[in-house]
């Protein structure tokens, strides 16, 4: 067997164990599959997590938010607190308030960062113009 090959399927491995769409149960229909791209951002609440989708709705599943944050793309999601992740391709803009330092999100929701997170964020969302 080549070197060739073992990296491929290890490559093949590493992205099959990503996320590419997120399993979750609706009341009115049932068990359906979610693509990523459109999560907003998973909130973490006494070991169950909060889903929040672009069409405005928002689920909870009995996962951590560890689980998900595990299996997450890291180009396209970011944690800023302990129980917060974001996309961020929803991140408007960063700010640093007499609060502490905020996200705002296209969906106008402000969202905490934790201050220990607070330079790696600002780090990884440098292309967005603080408080601007």
């Amino acid at each position: 067997m080549s070197n060739r090959f073992i990296n491929s399927v290890s490559d093949e491995t590493l992205v099959s164990n990503l996320l590419l769409s997120v399993r979750v149960n609706d009341l009115k229909i049932g068990w359906q599959s979610k693509p990523i791209d459109d999560l907003i951002m998973i909130k973490g609440v006494r070991g169950y997590s909060w889903l929040y989708w672009s069409d405005g709705t928002k689920q909870m599943m009995a996962y951590t938010i560890k689980h998900y944050a595990s299996q997450l793309p890291i180009e396209n999601f970011i944690r800023v607190h302990q129980n917060c992740v974001i996309n961020r391709n929803y991140v408007q803009k960063t700010q640093l308030t007499h609060r502490g330092p905020l996200l705002r999100l296209a969906t106008g929701a402000e969202i905490v960062i934790s201050r220990r997170r607070w330079s790696m964020v600002k780090k990884e969302l440098q292309h967005l113009q603080p408080g601007a």
